[in-house]
């Protein structure tokens, strides 16, 4: 049950925590706009904000603690320098009462972040991309995958061609098992509701083991092709399970410096999946830990938003400065982390989170100097 304290402090955080919301986020979404900005000059309006507000789901995840500091940093500041945190300290109000407000908000934030992160975040930046290359070339992504040896799960696949309407030419799907590969050509091919369908293809099954004894050329033969099928009618189908849909394609490897549209689950079973290389599943464990980070960052920065506000932020221009040096120190570790991490210098589940717990350490000290003054 909210008391009357409760809901005046919220009357007083919320605004200023929207506020910090929009301005951090739109400067992520136009700081994500403005190196592309050459490739998108001409395109729609409508077309243009959409694709932008695509890009929010993304962007706010990421400035919410940052947000709430700047809010912690304006209510408390006002609040102390109007004596308003001394009358209610009179009336046998304690200052962990007051803060217990802005702590629910934090826990709030972050749990709203994680879900964002695994339900919204995922499907809205495999959007931004397609939108992105359909404003652009006018035409999906595919073409950017041309050539690539496309890894998707325990398969490879390769095109050589993609056109306007979708459907792909020379396509090729490998498979090992151990010393065997299945090979499955086909002239043409489509993505269809999570899987390819190939036309005129070929599938043929190599045990390269064969090659390693000693024999006949015939028998070495024999042993080497286990397999050689091919459609007896070019227009026969053939459809091939895929775990990743064409835009999840498109938005993985595509290029272009969009972020990464993985779910959190989807995050931890690729840094678990013992199939992709070692750079693969490095690179999605330190996602996964980056997006825990900042989810938890939500309520660690309070630590040090609180004791700033109470002893400096006496008015809004010091409040607005102390939330920008607190955004940058926290950025610059958590840069710097993930890219320690993602290097090898530092354990996966050490970098990411050095701007989080680093900065939670700060406010403890913070805090402590504060109650012992």
């Amino acid at each position: 049950m909210l008391t009357r304290l409760d809901r005046y402090l919220l009357r007083e955080a919320l605004p200023p925590l929207l506020f910090g919301l929009l301005l951090y986020g739109g400067l992520v979404v136009v700081s994500g706009v403005l190196p592309r900005l050459q490739w998108i000059v001409g395109t729609p309006v409508a077309d243009l904000a959409w694709w932008m507000v695509l890009m929010l789901p993304q962007a706010l995840v990421q400035v919410a603690p940052i947000a709430l500091v700047l809010a912690v940093l304006l209510v408390f500041g006002r609040l102390a320098s109007d004596q308003e945190l001394t009358a209610m300290q009179a009336g046998c109000v304690a200052l962990r009462r007051v803060a217990l407000v802005f702590v629910a908000l934090g826990v709030l934030a972050g749990a709203v972040s994680l879900a964002v992160n695994q339900w919204v975040v995922p499907r809205a930046n495999v959007a931004v991309v397609d939108l992105y290359w359909r404003l652009t070339t006018d035409r999906s992504g595919l073409f950017r995958l041309v050539g690539q040896q496309l890894p998707i799960a325990d398969l490879t696949l390769t095109f050589d061609d993609a056109a306007r309407d979708g459907s792909l030419a020379d396509v090729r799907i490998e498979r090992w098992d151990g010393d065997v590969l299945t090979l499955v050509r086909a002239e043409r091919g489509r993505f269809e509701d999570g899987m390819v369908v190939l036309y005129g293809h070929r599938t043929q099954r190599l045990d390269l083991a064969a090659l390693d004894g000693d024999g006949v050329a015939a028998d070495t033969l024999r042993a080497l092709v286990r397999l050689d099928a091919r459609a007896a009618d070019p227009d026969a189908p053939l459809e091939v399970t895929l775990t990743l849909s064409q835009d999840e394609l498109i938005a993985r490897y595509s290029g272009g410096g969009f972020e990464d549209a993985r779910s959190l689950l989807d995050l931890a079973r690729d840094a678990g999946d013992a199939v992709l290389p070692y750079g693969q599943r490095r690179l999605a464990a330190v996602l996964l830990q980056r997006k825990l980070a900042e989810s938890v960052a939500n309520l660690t920065l309070l630590l040090v938003a609180v004791p700033l506000s109470l002893g400096y932020a006496r008015s809004r221009g010091v409040a607005f400065g102390l939330s920008l040096v607190v955004t940058l120190a926290w950025y610059l570790l958590l840069t710097f982390g993930q890219l320690f991490a993602q290097t090898g210098v530092v354990p996966v589940w050490i970098g990411p989170w050095a701007g989080t717990v680093g900065l939670a350490l700060v406010g403890v000290v913070m805090l402590a100097r504060l109650r012992a003054a």
